[in-house]
């Protein structure tokens, strides 16, 4: 005998509530694999709250583009700098709107994957969907970021790590270990509550007891570290 489908008697509005609030509500709800309006939600909020805070923010990118073009082999012009960082800024605020359904596809594909090697039954649909819900901390994120890069002087804001709630806030970028600080930098509180929330969404959508799920999850978190940690290897 089949699980029947859950019945979907709430408002969109209900989703962007219970994932705060009562996520395994939420999941429950979902095991429909319906995605596309949680989608939607995060990448044009993420688009507003990117360029209503670019300003405030830009301290800590420059801080990153200088330490990149520290370590290239190349020696740069000012004016070369300087359009690099023009350059720069143009790309990121692309990647916002282009590349936030790529990473929540790769999460998915993580979420899907990882929920295969602990046994559960979780489609891409729903991997996707556990995906676009669990990032919603990444929204608050934005805004913390913003309100940090307000107040802080502007000599603190040595990159993104300056910024987080984990133990790389207490690193120097300029001499600490990159693989290492990228590593550690995922121990911060966004990435932990995403993390939680993937294994709620494994939990209740792939029926899988809270051990499983946690074990599942945190491969998605390792999984996640990969991009960063890799090429921070590569560079030496």
């Amino acid at each position: 005998m089949t699980d029947a489908p859950a019945t979907d008697t709430a408002s969109l509005w209900d989703d962007f509530i219970d994932i705060w609030t009562s996520p395994t509500t939420l999941f429950t709800r979902r095991t429909d694999g319906k995605w596309g309006h949680a989608m939607i939600f995060l990448v044009a909020l993420g688009a507003v709250i990117f360029f209503g805070t670019m300003d405030a923010t830009e301290p800590l990118r420059d801080a990153e583009m200088a330490r990149s073009m520290a370590a290239s082999s190349q020696q740069l012009t000012p004016e070369q700098v300087e359009a690099g960082r023009s350059i720069g800024g143009v790309m990121i605020g692309a990647f916002v709107i282009v590349g936030t359904p790529i990473i929540l596809l790769m999460v998915a594909v993580s979420v899907w994957l990882s929920s295969k090697i602990i046994g559960g039954a979780i489609n891409f649909a729903q991997g996707l969907t556990i995906a676009c819900f669990a990032m919603f901390p990444r929204l608050l994120e934005g805004v913390t970021t913003a309100a940090q890069a307000l107040v802080l002087d502007e000599s603190a804001l040595t990159g993104r790590f300056a910024v987080s709630f984990g133990p790389g806030r207490f690193f120097d970028p300029d001499t600490a270990n990159a693989a290492f600080l990228a590593l550690i930098g995922r121990l911060d509180l966004f990435t932990l509550w995403v993390t939680v929330l993937v294994m709620m969404g494994i939990k209740v959508i792939g029926k899988r007891p809270t051990d499983q799920a946690a074990m599942a999850a945190a491969i998605v978190w390792l999984l996640g570290a990969l991009p960063t940690v890799i090429p921070a290897l590569l560079q030496g």
